[in-house]
Formats: structure tokens, C-alpha cells, sequence
């Protein structure tokens, strides 16, 4: 019987570990935790950037819905909308506990009343410290003794520091990092395979097995508090890698995220799932899985439970997703709208009279540098990383990189239409105010 739920969320992490693929990495933790659960291998968010994406989690809604648009910490500034029903919310009034231990990058607090918000900042990268965060959860899981709960652990990890990924960053860290050798790592076809680039990525990668030892951390205060049989853990990640071309950019490796979930009866253990599922699912989930009335689940949330597919990883379900993308830094200003399905993904670009903008610490991280020194990769030039079609369609499973825009293919418009009429249909049906864009153009007519 599930009781209680634990959400594990790491900071920048594409499904980069053991069980999804790579041979190099060590990710013992969340191996373990694949064999025990389902493993999601089509798993989205929906904006690949901090803060909307978490408040896409807590409120089930897209960008537009709950108007967190972007980053909320600092010049940025952006708020979730004051009358949002966000998922604390809805666990106090059926008297379930809440609890944030780690990263937040949501606000207001009024609107995510969790009855727990513990956000270390005492030294510097605090949310980086894996003792710390495990010291906090401790704490949490003695004091709420049998008391159902939501528990929302949040790293920083594997995020960078700054514009690169320092090392050690803290002292739990010296000497006991595991490093990777620059012939080891696998470079992206959408990055230039350098030597500074494989010495970026080999960072990254001790920064994920850093993430893997949290994993374990919590895992463990929750086997101690005896919890463990009667909590569902979800594993995920905001949205994809640290890296030009990937986070707060309209590639899919920004938006292509793992998850797992594992469930305390060992239904779906060891499981693959591959159905299309986004971070707009993750709201429902809860509810579902906490026994809380699916009345609670807010307006407009177009999100569906993932619990069936624990039991059915095969279960009938959607042929496609949306993506949701506004801002990320305040800077970057850079909306779009998507409709990815099984093989083929359709993107409306709304601003692409300008160039994609990076965020600073992908500006300064080396392998920028990199492409900007070499002009980037075979597969994906910096032309193409920064300049995008007004609308476009890309066949996923002869064109990843997403440099072949087959939108006048003389074959393909039936699909092309087919998914023009989706992607203006959730858009009506979710409010965007973004369609003014499209009504300004010709595009729609029955916006206003």
C-alpha cells in the first residue's frame, strides 16, 4: 500500500547513467533503482529550463497556464500565478504533509505551501552538498514518525557551477569524486568532439555520479525510517544536459529526461516503459498514487496518471506530447510551441527573426567556446544550435540533430496539417496568449 511519495529531482540531467545505455558512468544508486521500478525511456518536459519546468511539476500546468515563464531567483524574477492550485496545496487539505529539502526555484512561497521548506544556504553551492541534504531528510523522515508524507528532495546536482563544473567544490567531495578519462566519455553528435569538449563532459559526469551518491543517501534514510515499503519514488530531472544545444533550447536534448518510478509492491519492477509521457503527468501521478480525489486536480491540467503503467507498461495511451517554452534567463527570450509524436516532432518557432540565447552558464562553459572555435559538430552547426525555422518538421529516427526541416514535403502534409491542428487545438484549449502571435501572422482566425 502506498502511503507516501518521494520525488528525487536532480538539476540538469539528461538519461545519462547505467541503466539507460551508458557503460562508463557509475550509477550504482540509480541502477539499483531501475531494477526495482519502471524505467521511462520517452520521458519529456515540457520547458527546458529551471524554474517553469518545476512549477510545470507542481501545478500540472504548461508555461502559459501557471506563468512562470522563467527563472525566479534573482533579476529574473518570474512568479507562478497567485491563484494557481499547485500540488502542496492540495496534500494539505487531505491532510498529507509536504515537504521541500534542497533546491526550490519556484515562488511565491504562499503559492506552494509545503509544510516543510528547508533550502540550505549557510555556504556556498549548499544545494550541491550531499550531506547536507541527507542530514535535512533525516531529520524530516524522524519527525513525521507514521504520518503520510510528500517528500521532495531536490539537488543541484549534476548543474553547473557557474560556467564550469569546479571540482571539489566541497570538501565531502576531496579525493572520493569518481573521474572519467577523456577517452571515456561519449560526446553528443550535436557537439564538437574535442578534447576541451570531452574534458567538459568528463566533469559532468563525476557531477552525475555525485547526484548517483545523493540517490543512495536519501534511499538509505528512507530504508532506516522504515518508509521504504510503503512509498512510492519517483526519479527524474528538471530537463536535459548543462550544454550548448541541449538545456533552454527547442532540441530534444533539452527536453528528453529520464524518470523512473518504482512502486513499494515491486509492480513494474525491472520494467520498460516507452509511452510519451511529460512532466505534466507528474501532478496526476501523485494524486492518483496518494488516493486523493482526481476532483483536486486543477483546472486545465491536461496531465494523466502514470501509475497504469506500472501495471501495463503496454497500456493503450497518447501518440504525441506538447512542449511549452517562453523564457529561461530573462534574456533569453526565445518562445515556442511542439508537438512531438512517435517519430516525427512539429515546432513553431515565434520569435525566430532572433538568435536562440544561451544562458550565461552556457555561454561561458567551455564547450561553447568550442563550438564557437570550430563551428560546431558534423551533425549540427553553430549556425543551426542558434538560428531556427518559423515552423518546421523533423523525422526523429533519420534526423536527431534536427537540421533537415522537411515542412514543404510534398508527402508528408497530410501529418504536417494533422499536427498543425493539434498543436492549435491544445493551445485554444489551454489559453495561450502566445496565438496572438499567430492571429498578428494569418495563422489562426478564431483566436480573439
Amino acid at each position: 500500500m502506498i502511503r507516501n511519495v518521494l520525488l528525487l529531482i536532480a538539476d540538469d540531467w539528461s538519461p545519462i547513467a547505467g541503466c539507460y545505455g551508458n557503460a562508463v558512468i557509475h550509477t550504482p544508486n540509480i541502477d539499483r533503482l531501475a531494477q526495482c521500478g519502471t524505467r521511462f525511456t520517452r520521458a519529456f518536459c515540457t520547458t527546458p529550463t529551471c524554474s517553469a519546468s518545476r512549477a510545470n511539476l507542481l501545478t500540472g500546468l504548461y508555461g502559459h497556464q501557471h506563468r512562470q515563464y522563467g527563472h525566479t531567483h534573482g533579476v529574473h524574477h518570474f512568479r507562478t500565478r497567485s491563484d494557481a492550485v499547485t500540488l502542496p496545496a492540495i496534500l494539505r487539505k487531505s491532510g498529507i504533509t509536504s515537504a521541500l529539502i534542497g533546491k526550490s526555484h519556484i515562488a511565491p512561497k504562499e503559492v506552494y505551501p509545503f509544510d516543510v521548506w528547508q533550502e540550505p544556504a549557510d555556504i556556498p553551492f549548499a544545494k550541491f552538498s550531499n550531506s547536507k541534504l541527507r542530514a535535512l531528510t533525516e531529520t524530516f523522515l524522524k519527525d513525521i514518525g507514521d504520518n503520510p508524507f510528500y517528500l521532495h528532495v531536490a539537488s543541484s546536482n549534476p548543474h553547473r557551477a557557474g560556467g564550469e563544473f569546479i571540482r571539489p567544490l566541497h570538501p565531502e567531495f576531496e579525493g572520493k569524486d569518481t573521474l572519467y578519462g577523456l577517452d571515456e566519455v561519449a560526446v553528443p553528435s550535436f557537439l564538437p568532439d574535442t578534447p576541451e569538449t570531452r574534458r567538459d563532459l568528463a566533469d559532468y559526469y563525476t557531477y552525475i555520479s555525485r547526484f548517483d551518491e545523493h540517490v543512495g543517501s536519501i534511499l538509505g534514510e528512507l530504508e532506516r525510517s522504515g518508509h521504504s515499503e510503503d512509498t512510492l519514488i519517483l526519479l527524474m530531472s528538471d530537463h536535459g544536459m548543462p550544454f550548448p544545444g541541449a538545456k533552454a533550447s527547442p532540441f530534444e536534448s533539452g527536453h528528453h529526461c529520464p524518470l523512473i518510478i518504482v512502486h513499494p509492491n515491486g509492480i513494474g519492477a525491472g520494467k520498460q516503459c516507452d509511452a510519451l509521457v511529460n512532466w505534466s503527468d507528474i501532478l496526476p501521478t501523485v494524486i492518483d498514487a496518494m488516493g486523493v480525489s482526481v476532483e483536486s486536480i486543477p483546472d486545465g491540467c491536461t496531465g494523466r496518471s502514470l501509475m497504469p503503467l506500472l501495471k501495463d507498461s503496454h497500456a493503450p495511451w497518447r501518440d504525441s506530447v506538447f512542449y511549452v517554452h517562453n523564457f529561461h534567463e530573462i534574456t533569453n527570450y526565445f518562445p515556442y510551441r511542439v508537438v512531438r509524436g512517435n517519430r516525427y516532432k512539429y515546432i513553431r518557432c515565434l520569435a525566430s527573426q532572433l538568435d536562440l540565447p544561451l544562458g550565461q552558464d552556457l555561454f561561458d562553459s567551455p564547450t561553447y567556446k568550442e563550438i564557437e572555435r570550430t563551428g560546431g559538430s558534423e551533425k549540427r552547426s553553430h549556425e543551426r544550435l542558434l538560428r531556427h525555422w518559423p515552423e518546421a518538421l523533423f523525422d526523429l529516427d533519420n534526423d536527431p540533430e534536427e537540421t533537415i526541416n522537411l515542412i514543404d514535403d510534398t508527402k508528408l502534409q497530410p501529418l504536417i496539417q494533422d499536427y498543425r491542428n493539434r498543436l492549435q487545438q491544445f493551445l485554444l484549449e489551454t489559453k495561450d496568449p502566445w496565438l496572438e502571435v499567430d492571429y498578428q501572422q494569418g495563422r489562426i482566425r478564431n483566436y480573439r
